[in-house]
């Protein structure tokens, strides 16, 4: 309804001055309505269309990654929000975010991701797949559920099925630890653990919240095993028309809207931890000493990455074993 009201806006201003004067970025959320990530595309569709004085409006549309960034890349949408694990088709070594315990906690993302060298040297390798990189924003830590056993130690995965991406990495972290990685796809996951099919699986606090897991999932183990980090990017195609005065508007826009978005993921994942305890989730918080025993029986996962991919993404990272 918005879309059309400021369409016929357009339309009477054409009518009345013979010329309307504003450009559509559509933009792409690969994310459903509702997810903090529609703070972000909000916060830069108002930055965008303020600091352009109207030359520019940001039509917004909620709906599959894959397919937006086969838009994008096409040059038929203009920008995209999606976690970047998403853009290791396009960038392999993209994967290292998804390394297990590669940060510690939100403060260790700022310093050596977002606010830090790391956060340029991911930018470089996806504006080497032809987008361009505006600003990282937060889907959060990946966090384990089951209904089971409480999870504390790596013992307490043996013989459990877990759901996992499509992904050899994730597959092979949980192996490791004696469980029983099935591949299947995010829209399955809540029949297959309502079921029985699998035991437990691993997302976002806030896929978890919205996929309602905690309604089938007894036990909740908070053990940041794997940051996911967003982008906001724009074809090249538009990038290369963009004036130097727009694309530092772009810029400015796409930072403001990572901080906002940033701020409400952290926030929403507390408020998620809540309430998860008052509806009767068993919520394990792992201690530094328990956490270094995972990754003691994770690292067959970063000599396979490296042998693959070698160390110069991690050490770009502060990465230091």
């Amino acid at each position: 309804m918005k879309f059309w009201k400021n369409m016929a806006i357009c339309s009477a201003a054409l009518l009345l001055l013979g010329g309307c004067g504003t450009k559509t970025l559509r933009m792409n959320i690969g994310a459903p309505e509702g997810t903090v990530w529609g703070v972000a595309a909000d916060t830069f569709a108002r930055a965008v269309e303020a600091d352009t004085g109207g030359r520019w409006r940001v039509e917004i549309a909620y709906g599959d990654t894959a397919r937006g960034l086969e838009r994008l890349l096409d040059g038929k949408a203009g920008a995209e929000l999606c976690a970047v694990s998403d853009l290791t088709a396009l960038e392999e070594r993209l994967s290292a975010l998804s390394l297990p315990w590669l940060f510690s906690d939100a403060q260790d993302v700022d310093r050596r991701l977002l606010h830090g060298p790391g956060g340029e040297a991911v930018r470089n390798l996806i504006r080497a797949t032809t987008l361009e990189p505006l600003a990282l924003g937060e889907n959060g830590f990946r966090q384990v559920t089951n209904d089971r056993r409480p999870v504390s130690a790596p013992a307490d995965f043996r013989s459990l099925t877990i759901r996992v991406r499509d992904d050899d990495m994730e597959s092979a972290l949980f192996a490791g630890f004696g469980a029983e990685p099935v591949r299947m796809d995010w829209a399955d996951t809540f029949p297959a653990l309502r079921d029985g099919d699998v035991a437990g699986q691993q997302n976002t606090l806030e896929s978890i919240r919205l996929a309602q897991v905690d309604r089938v999932q007894r036990y909740l183990t908070v053990w940041n095993c794997a940051y996911d980090p967003l982008c906001l990017c724009v074809s090249a195609e538009l990038w290369a028309k963009l004036s130097d005065e727009d694309k530092e508007i772009f810029y400015a826009a796409a930072r403001e809207a990572a901080d906002a978005e940033i701020t409400a993921s952290r926030a929403r994942d507390a408020e998620t931890l809540r309430e998860f305890r008052k509806s009767g989730v068993e919520v394990t918080t792992l201690t530094a000493s328990q956490i270094q025993a995972f990754r003691t029986a994770s690292e067959g996962v970063y000599n396979t990455w490296r042998d693959a991919h070698g160390d110069e993404l991690l050490a770009a990272l502060g990465y230091s074993g």
